[in-house]
């Protein structure tokens, strides 16, 4: 039995199938083995437009659209006291007032967990006076607000009793932003500035206070996204027919690859199965569904006989759907396989 040094192992005899005088040499119908390697989907090939894995690939990282918002409030939207006392010179009246900007995560993404994010925030304050420090005793406060819908992801507060923001000046401030969002609520940023009364002062309702945000790219732990019609391809999977000589190749019946699929995301779909390196195009389809499953590809004698003797390597690729797949970094799609051959061993 030299011959099979090809790798194949004997997986059971199965029958006797006949003799031809009772003196003839036994001719029997025998199950080989050829293992496989074991190949992959990476969750790279599954993410949607907009989620890409960080250089470290310890997390993903989504793209916020736009990736800076600003705000800018005049004092005569803020202060409706202030309208009537334009251009005058007058005690700066008491008064609150706020904006909001919103951005947007790529439509594909549910929802994500938030690992080490930073929202980046220059405030400019155009007014001719210091809204938080109108005076020598009254105190005033700035807040940024940083929210995916109904839930707070970062805050800021500037109190005035430790901090002044006087005319003409900027502050920068980073604002750490945590928890989990929702992808269809988006990224809210508000502010509110609580101005007291103050020292008398040129009133100019044209005057603003800006606040601008810049998001940079978001790093997410995890995320919930939406798979449509998503390409998706493994790495090569060789299967070493090389040595596999004609003397073997003559008597072969019939096979199947034996496929182990481990799916760890909620995406399923039909793979197509390349074989290149066969001494003839051979193509298979495969489905994909979640969890663990162990689909059959049968081939002929004629499609063995094109792949012994030469090094084969598998590839799968296609396209998935999944209406809400969990993904997280490092996970895969992983394919084992296994090629059973029926040959005919024996007689003359």
């Amino acid at each position: 039995m030299s011959r099979f040094r090809a790798g194949l192992r004997l997986v059971a005899l199965l029958s006797l199938v006949a003799c031809d005088i009772p003196t003839g040499a036994p001719i029997y119908d025998t199950l080989w083995e050829v293992p496989g390697k074991s190949t992959s989907i990476s969750v790279n090939t599954i993410l949607p437009s907009g989620v890409t894995l960080s250089p470290d690939k310890s997390a993903f990282q989504v793209v916020v659209t736009p990736s800076s918002v600003s705000i800018n409030r005049t004092l005569g939207q803020d202060c409706s006291t202030c309208n009537a006392l334009n251009g005058q010179s007058a005690p700066k009246p008491a008064f609150v007032g706020g904006g909001s900007a919103s951005a947007s995560l790529p439509t594909a993404v549910t929802s994500t967990t938030l690992v080490r994010d930073t929202l980046a925030v220059t405030l400019t304050n155009g007014f001719n006076f210091d809204p938080i420090r109108p005076s020598a005793s009254n105190r005033g406060w700035l807040v940024i607000t940083v929210k995916n819908g109904a839930a707070t992801i970062g805050r800021d507060s500037i109190d005035g009793n430790n901090l002044a923001f006087p005319a003409s000046t900027n502050l920068v401030r980073k604002i750490a932003l945590t928890g989990t969002i929702t992808g269809a609520n988006g990224i809210q940023v508000l502010t509110s500035l609580n101005s007291p009364v103050g020292d008398p002062v040129l009133i100019d309702v044209s005057r603003t206070v800006g606040v601008t945000g810049t998001f940079g790219t978001f790093s997410i732990s995890a995320a919930q996204v939406a798979v449509a019609n998503q390409s998706v391809s493994s790495s090569a999977s060789d299967l070493d027919l090389a040595s596999i000589d004609s003397s073997i190749t003559k008597r072969v019946g019939g096979g199947s690859l034996l496929l182990n699929v481990g799916n760890p995301f909620n995406v399923t779909g039909n793979l197509t199965v390349n074989f290149a390196g066969a001494a003839m195009p051979i193509q298979k389809t495969v489905p994909l569904t979640g969890g663990v499953s162990s689909p059959t590809i049968t081939f002929t004698k004629s499609e063995l006989s094109a792949m012994f003797g030469r090094k084969i390597a598998m590839t799968l690729s296609g396209n998935v759907t999944g209406a809400s797949a969990t993904v997280a970094p490092g996970q895969v799609v992983s394919v084992a396989s296994r090629l059973q051959v029926a040959l005919t061993v024996g007689g003359k």
